[in-house]
């Protein structure tokens, strides 16, 4: 235990979340009680189900836990994926070792420089960000930000042994004008989540941040309206949705039958249709969620990527043939959104190749990759804290 740089501790997944991240909690306090780590700079990276929860380790161990709420970060990287189309596959290789990752490092030859004079003295990483020598982390900070003694350069580079500083005299060839900024009107969107999860008041919580108000969010999946309310509040633990920006409509129906998604009918808080409709082409963003229901009536990872295949592939078909009929009266119609849908088995990779289907996110893969890196340098939970939430910088 004295030699090790990081504890990885993993939650089990046949407890309740609660209960289990109940459990990770004494898990932390008895590796904290070990003399052993108590001298050395050990960290323990903590999987935690629930991000209510997260405020439990900040009062046990704030300077020695680490905490990666699994189903947030998913959460947030399919809502952010959704609406920025290409961005998943951006994404999945920062977050994994395959490509280019996070990297900390101080360079004393840097000191006393401007983040703007920094921005070319790495020929082989992207200097994205600061770590000061207090503890603080900035993500795309002013280009006037001084580089101070003590301080790390947070980089996008292969590996970290792959960059070093160059001499400074470097040239640039082909200066042009810097395109000006043309900022565009924020609108109004319609987004659908199809399928359900334990933490879907959360993420509705994080695309309000997002979007602008009038934005409409359909819910469409098997639970029924009169429960939603219900499970929106998480046995209680939650309080109320309230919601600024976004309208909800409720859609009750099965994800994998092609009569339910051909024309979706929204219902009222007691199951009544309220009168409004939608169609799949009207939809800006659509996320394919590994639906909680299935899981609940026993269903495993490959058969929840399979449902998730068949919805995928039932509501491209849809968008095609709507898109065709729009287009036969429009030439100029817009082409309907790409759907993103969460994958928990790698091995239905393979199966989205065949299909010809981008728009995945690999969810499992990914948070082991998450733990993996912040295991190597717990700085960099605080990197995807902030690039994966509406305040602070983002990936577009």
């Amino acid at each position: 235990a004295n030699t090790a740089r990081s504890v990885v501790a993993l939650s089990l997944d046949d407890l309740d979340p609660d209960e289990a991240d109940s459990n990770m909690v004494r898990q932390v306090m008895a590796l904290k009680a070990f003399d052993e780590f108590g001298g050395n700079d050990c960290h323990v990276v903590v999987e935690v189900n629930d991000v209510d929860n997260q405020e439990l380790f900040a009062l046990v161990a704030p300077d020695f836990a680490e905490v990666v709420v699994t189903h947030d970060i998913i959460g947030r990287l399919m809502l952010q994926c959704a609406r920025c189309p290409g961005l998943a596959c951006v994404l999945e290789e920062m977050m994994g070792f395959e490509g280019s990752e996070f990297y900390f490092e101080e360079w004393p030859e840097l000191v006393c420089k401007s983040f703007y004079e920094i921005t070319c003295r790495f020929d082989d990483a992207v200097p994205i960000g600061i770590k000061t020598s207090t503890g603080e982390v900035f993500i795309n900070p002013e280009n006037d930000h001084i580089i101070k003694e003590g301080d790390k350069i947070l980089v996008l580079a292969e590996d970290n042994d792959s960059y070093e500083v160059n001499d400074g005299s470097y040239k640039i060839h082909g200066i042009k004008k810097v395109p000006e900024i043309v900022e565009t009107e924020q609108t109004v969107e319609k987004i659908m989540f199809c399928g359900w999860r334990r933490d879907m008041a959360d993420m509705i919580a994080q695309l309000d941040e997002y979007v602008q108000e009038g934005s409409e969010l359909w819910l469409f999946n098997s639970v029924p309206a009169p429960k939603r309310a219900e499970l929106l509040k998480d046995k209680g633990n939650k309080e109320e949705l309230i919601t600024n920006n976004l309208t909800i409509c409720n859609v009750v129906g099965n994800p994998i039958i092609r009569r339910d998604l051909n024309r979706m009918h929204a219902v009222d808080d007691s199951g009544k249709p309220n009168g409004r409709e939608i169609t799949l082409d009207q939809f800006d963003s659509i996320l394919i969620l590994a639906d909680a229901v299935a899981m609940e009536n026993g269903a495993n990872m490959m058969s929840c990527d399979s449902r998730s295949l068949s919805s995928l592939l039932i509501i491209q078909d849809i968008q095609k043939k709507l898109y065709d009929k729009r287009k036969s009266k429009d030439p100029n119609a817009p082409p309907p959104c790409a759907p993103i849908s969460e994958i928990l088995d790698t091995r239905t990779k393979s199966l989205l190749k065949v299909a010809n289907c981008h728009g995945y996110i690999m969810s499992n893969q990914i948070i082991s990759s998450v733990m993996a890196q912040v295991s190597e340098d717990k700085d960099i939970n605080i990197v995807l804290r902030e690039i994966l939430t509406a305040d602070g910088s983002e990936t577009y």
